[in-house]
């Protein structure tokens, strides 16, 4: 079983950057960019003995768009599953 390395500030202030830009990336895939009136992107890390993750994404479209409403929820999942990629690729033991 591999561990997570121990992570310091600069590690997490990397793993934030790479949650944001993948959560931006990924929405401006499914969605123009013209139609997105506002844009939050919420992450909260912390580590202690174990990083714990908490992402939230708030938008708002243009009333013309087509966009999901669940888009905001499938970038959360989407995000999420990178993390772990990125994490067992850079972080682990």
């Amino acid at each position: 079983m591999t561990n997570l390395k121990k992570l310091n500030q600069e590690d997490l202030e990397d793993i934030t950057e790479f949650l944001s830009t993948t959560a931006n990336n990924f929405i401006f895939k499914n969605v123009k960019s013209k139609e997105v009136i506002d844009l939050d992107i919420n992450i909260d890390l912390s580590y202690d003995d174990e990083l714990n993750v908490k992402i939230a994404v708030d938008l708002d479209f243009d009333k013309f768009s087509n966009a999901s409403s669940n888009l905001a929820d499938e970038t959360i999942d989407y995000t999420l599953n990178k993390l772990d990629e990125y994490l067992n690729k850079n972080y682990y033991n």
